[in-house]
Parts: structure tokens; C-alpha cells; sequence
């Protein structure tokens, strides 16, 4: 039988672990035992009792190191996209592993840096959190919101 990749099996190991909470926080070891299959944010909300903003904080910084996916996914009973975020594990432990920490001070880019979107209609600009939390649907004309590229 051959072994598979567990998340937290992974990260177990100090170096690994510094490596995690270095790049994706602190609330990365919290997130982790989620993370070995497809999970919406708000799923492990529930059972981590954290607010799905914090989580999503979480999975965007896995985002922008490009290590995690995302499907939209709508549902018709609520009206609302959920977002289910599925890890890269090959990426995820490459990454990791040659992951070297810089001597010089590391400058913090946010993901509202990185990833802007922009609503359709009235170009009113959203990070992708914010995104996120309106369901991709502007606050202001209820047009549709997309990346800005």
C-alpha cells in the first residue's frame, strides 16, 4: 500500500513546521488537518469555531504561493457561491522543503496586493477576501465582480 501525503504528518517535523507558520501563520496549524481533501472555508469554520474570514485569510496566503485551488460552486438553496479550496500536496511539499529562510528582513505582500478584482459595472475595487465575502457580487450596483488582470 503506498503512503500518502497527510498534511499534518507533514508539518510534524520542527523545520517543516517553522517553514509553515513563517509563510502561511500561525492559524496555518489549525487549518492543516482540513486540508487533505477538498474543504470549504466554511467547514472548517464550524469546527475550528474561527470566523471564515480568518480562515480564508489562511487559504489566500496558501493561494498566493499558488500551493492551493479553488472551485466556485453555487447553491440553490442559499443564493450563494461556496468556494472549495483543494491543496496542491506535490506543490505544498516541494515548496516547503526547499524553502529557505532570508537573512534580510522579509517584506510583507498582502493579497490585496497581489490579487485585485473590480466590479463589472461600477469598477468599485475589492481585495480578494472582500471579494469573497459578497460572493463575487458588488455591494454597491450588484453587478459582477472579477479579477482585475
Amino acid at each position: 500500500m503506498k503512503n500518502e501525503f497527510v498534511v499534518v504528518n507533514y508539518i510534524k517535523d520542527v523545520e517543516i513546521k517553522n517553514k509553515a507558520v513563517y509563510n502561511f501563520g500561525e492559524l496555518f496549524l489549525k487549518v492543516a488537518p482540513y486540508l487533505d481533501k477538498p474543504v470549504s472555508a466554511e467547514f472548517i469554520s464550524q469546527n475550528i469555531k474561527m470566523k471564515p474570514s480568518r480562515i480564508r485569510a489562511v487559504l489566500n496566503k496558501l493561494f498566493n504561493h499558488n500551493l492551493i485551488e479553488y472551485r466556485r460552486c453555487f447553491d440553490e438553496s442559499t443564493g450563494k457561491y461556496t468556494y472549495i479550496w483543494e491543496l496542491d500536496k506535490p506543490k505544498f511539499k516541494k515548496f516547503l522543503a526547499n524553502y529557505t529562510f532570508q537573512v534580510e528582513e522579509k517584506e510583507e505582500v498582502t493579497p490585496s496586493e497581489k490579487l485585485t478584482f473590480v466590479c463589472r459595472a461600477c469598477k468599485e475595487a475589492y481585495t480578494f477576501e472582500n471579494a469573497m465575502d459578497y460572493s463575487f457580487v458588488c455591494n454597491k450596483c450588484n453587478s459582477t465582480i472579477e479579477s482585475k488582470d
